[in-house]
C-alpha cells in the first residue's frame, strides 16, 4: 500500500503564506551563494520588508493583531490542529522555498525519535510523488554522529538537503558538532560553525517540546538560522502567526474524525478516584478536613495532602488541577456514630477512609468497551477496506508487560469474553498475542520502558509502529490494539487510530489535545486513499468518529479539553465538539405497540389510580441542634 498525496485547499494555504513571507526576495544561485565552499542561504530582504510582508499575510488570513504576535524576531509559525498533515506541509514548503528562492539548506529539528521517525517516513512515503511534482529530490537525511560525511555533503552540496536531528545532536559541548579538537574537522572549524556559515532555514516541529527552554534558545542560534518556522497545534511561544487552523476549523471543515468521548464511571466515581478523606480536625470553630488530592506541581501531579481546608474551600484553587473546577466544599460533618465526610456543592461525597477506586475495577471496565467499540467498528470499517486501530495509553509498563501484570490480564479476559459475543468462538492464544502491539522494550539491565533508545532495540515492533506505517494499515497484518506510554503522546499518529484508551494509576499528564490528537487523521482504505464521510451523515454512523475512553468522567475530560483550547485562544468554543456516551450504551429506538384491550380494562384502570397517587413531604432539620 501507498498513501496518495492529496492537494489540499488549507494545506496549500498555509504553504502560500510562509512563502509570501518572502516576498521580493531574489533566487540564490551559485553565483552569489557559494562563499568558500559553502553552499548559504542568502536574504536580500530587510527586516522592514519582512515585517510588511506579514502584515499583509495577517490581513490577507484574517489573522487580527493581538494573535499576530508580530515580532522583529526570524521566527514564523504555523499553527495546525492535530490530524491535519503539519510534517507533509512543512516538507511541500521546502520544495517550494527551493522553487521560488533556491534556498537548499534546512534543517528539521524534532523534540523526539517518535516525531524523527515520523517525519523521515513521510518522506519516504512521498518522495517519489514530490519528485514528480516538482522535478527536484533533496536529499533528506537523519543526522548521525558516526557519518559526518552526510553533514560535510550538507554543508558544501548545491542540491537541497535536508537534515532531520533533535536538540540531543548538539545541545551541550561535549556534542561531536560542538567539538573543536577533531582530527576530521570541516577545513579546521567545527561543524556547528561550518552549518551555521550555511544560514540554514531551521523547521522547528512541536517546538513547545523543549525548544524554547533558555539553553535550547542558545544552542539553537549557534546554527544561525535564517529562518526558525514553528509548527504546532500548541505553541507556547508565539511570534509572527502567519496561518492558523484551529480545532474548530478542523472539525466544521471535516478535515478530522469527530470525537465521541465514552466514560466508564458512574456518579461521584471522579470524586473516590481523584480525592480521599485523610482526616477532619474538631477544635474551636468550625470542623476543618484534610483531603488527599492530585496537586498540580513543577515536577507534575502528585498525590498529597492538603493542608486544613474550611467550608467553602475551592479545590481547584488549592490544588492548581483544573480536574476539581467544580469541587467547592459545602458541609464538613464527624457524625457521633458514624464516619466523617465531607460533601461539595456538586453533590460529590467523600467519607473517612473510603479509599481511591481499585485501578483493576477501573482499567477492566475501560478495555472491556474499548474492545467492544473496536469489534463494532471493526466489521463495519472491513467492509470499505479499512484497518481499525485501537490505541492504549498505559502509566506502568509493569502494568502491561509481565505475564501477570493488571492490564495484561484484563486485556486478555475481555478479549476473550467479546470475542466469544461477537463470533461464538473463544480465539487462540497466538491469535490474541497477534493482534497486540507495543511501543516500549527491555534495557541491558532487564527492565521495560518506554525510553526512545531502548526501543529501537525491539527492531521488529519498533519499525511496524513508527517506521511502517501502510503494513500497520494492511487487513493483512494481524496487530490490531498498540499499548504504549507517553513516548506516543506527542508526534506519532495513525489515520486509521479508531479508539483511544487512558489506562492510568494516576491523573493523566497528557494534554486531552495530544491524546485525541493521536487518532483524528481521516482514515485510509486498502489503496492509501482518504475515505471522508458523506454530507449530512446520520450522528453515530460516521466513519469518522473516535471514540476516546477516559480515566475520567466525561465532564472532567471535557472541562480540561475546553480549558487548553480556552488557554490558547480565548474561548472553549475554538474547539471541536465531543459528545458523550456513557459506558457504551449507544441510543436506542424501539416502538411498542399498546394493547389497547388491557390498557382499557378495569383491573389495569384501578392499578394506575393507585400508582399515581401524589405524596408530598415536608421536612425540616434544625442543623446546628443536630
Amino acid at each position: 500500500m501507498k498513501l496518495k498525496l492529496e492537494q489540499l485547499e488549507y494545506q496549500q494555504k498555509a504553504i502560500h503564506f510562509v512563502i509570501s513571507v518572502l516576498k521580493g526576495q531574489g533566487q540564490n544561485t551559485f553565483d552569489n551563494a557559494c562563499i568558500e565552499g559553502i553552499r548559504s542561504n542568502i536574504l536580500s530582504l530587510s527586516k522592514k520588508e519582512i515585517q510588511q510582508n506579514i502584515k499583509d499575510i495577517a490581513i490577507e488570513n484574517g489573522i487580527e493583531e493581538q494573535a499576530l504576535k508580530i515580532s522583529e524576531d526570524n521566527d514564523l509559525c504555523v499553527e495546525m490542529e492535530t490530524g491535519t498533515g503539519k510534517t507533509l506541509v512543512y516538507i511541500k514548503t521546502i520544495f517550494e522555498l527551493f522553487k521560488h528562492y533556491g534556498f537548499t539548506k534546512f534543517i528539521i529539528l524534532v523534540p523526539s525519535v517518535a516525531i524523527k521517525e515520523g517525519v523521515l517516513k513521510t518522506f519516504e512515503i512521498f518522495e517519489k510523488q514530490l519528485e514528480d511534482i516538482y522535478n527536484t529530490k533533496p536529499n533528506c537525511f537523519e543526522y548521525d554522529s558516526k557519518r559526518l560525511s552526510r553533514v560535510m555533503n550538507f554543508i558544501e552540496e548545491q542540491h537541497p538537503q535536508i537534515m532531520v536531528m533533535t536538540l540531543q545532536s548538539f545541545n551541550s559541548d561535549d556534542r561531536i558538532l560542538n567539538q573543536a579538537q577533531r582530527e576530521d574537522l570541516f577545513f579546521n572549524m567545527p561543524y556547528i560553525e561550518a552549518i551555521a556559515r550555511a544560514n540554514p532555514i531551521m523547521i522547528m516541529d512541536e517546538p513547545q517540546e523543549g525548544m524554547d527552554t533558555d539553553n535550547s534558545i542558545e544552542r539553537i542560534e549557534t546554527l544561525n538560522p535564517l529562518f526558525k518556522i514553528r509548527y504546532s497545534a500548541t505553541h507556547k511561544v508565539m511570534k509572527n502567526l502567519v496561518y492558523r487552523l484551529t480545532p474548530f476549523d478542523s472539525y466544521k471543515q471535516g478535515l478530522v474524525k469527530k470525537i465521541e468521548v465514552l466514560t466508564v464511571s458512574e456518579k461521584n466515581d471522579e470524586a473516590s478516584m481523584k480525592i480521599e478523606l485523610s482526616k477532619i480536625e474538631l477544635g474551636k470553630g468550625e470542623p476543618k478536613a484534610v483531603l488527599k488530592v492530585w496537586h498540580q506541581t513543577v515536577a507534575g501531579f502528585k498525590f498529597k495532602n492538603t493542608k486544613n481546608l474550611d467550608k467553602n474551600a475551592e479545590l481547584y484553587e488549592v490544588t492548581g488541577n483544573i480536574i476539581y473546577k467544580d469541587y467547592v466544599i459545602e458541609q464538613i460533618a464527624k457524625p457521633i456514630r458514624d464516619k466523617g465526610f465531607v460533601k461539595f456543592k456538586n453533590g460529590a461525597v467523600i467519607r473517612e477512609g473510603d479509599q481511591a477506586k481499585d485501578c483493576s475495577v477501573i482499567f477492566g471496565e475501560q478495555i472491556y468497551w474499548l474492545i467492544d467499540s473496536h469489534f463494532r467498528k471493526k466489521e463495519k470499517l472491513k467492509k470499505e477496506g479499512i484497518k481499525c486501530l485501537s490505541l492504549t495509553f498505559i502509566d506502568r509498563v509493569d502494568n502491561y508487560i509481565q505475564p501477570e501484570g493488571v492490564i495484561k490480564k484484563a486485556f486478555e479476559e475481555q478479549y476473550k469474553k467479546i470475542h466469544l459475543e461477537f463470533y461464538g468462538k473463544e480465539p487462540s492464544p497466538e491469535q490474541i498475542k497477534g493482534i497486540q502491539g507495543y511501543y516500549f522494550a527491555q534495557t541491558g539491565k532487564g527492565d521495560y520502558t518506554d525510553n526512545d533508545r531502548s526501543m529501537s532495540n525491539n527492531k521488529e515492533l519498533y519499525d511496524l509502529i513508527l517506521k511502517d506505517k501502510e503494513k500497520l494499515l494492511s487487513l493483512d497484518n494481524p496487530v490490531e490494539f498498540i499499548f504504549s506510554h507517553s513516548a506516543l503522546g506527542v508526534g506519532w499518529d495513525n489515520p486509521n487510530v479508531f479508539n483511544i484508551a487512558t489506562l492510568n494509576q494516576s491523573y493523566s499528564e497528557i494534554k486531552k489535545r495530544q491524546e485525541i490528537g493521536r487518532g483524528l487523521r481521516i482514515c485510509v482504505n486498502q489503496n492509501g486513499q482518504r475515505v471522508y464521510d458523506a454530507p449530512g451523515v446520520i450522528e453515530g454512523e460516521e466513519i469518522n468518529l473516535l471514540t476516546v475512553i477516559p480515566n475520567e468522567t466525561y465532564e472532567t475530560f471535557v472541562s480540561q479539553y475546553q480549558s487548553e483550547i480556552s488557554e490558547i485562544y480565548g474561548t472553549k468554543e475554538a474547539g471541536a465538539e465531543t459528545r458523550n456516551n456513557h459506558k457504551g450504551q449507544g441510543i436506542s429506538e424501539k416502538k411498542i405497540k399498546r394493547n389497547e384491550s388491557l390498557f382499557n380494562s378495569p383491573s389495569f384502570k384501578e392499578f394506575w389510580r393507585r400508582l399515581a397517587r401524589k405524596t408530598e413531604y415536608l421536612v425540616f432539620f434544625d442543623e446546628e441542634r443536630i
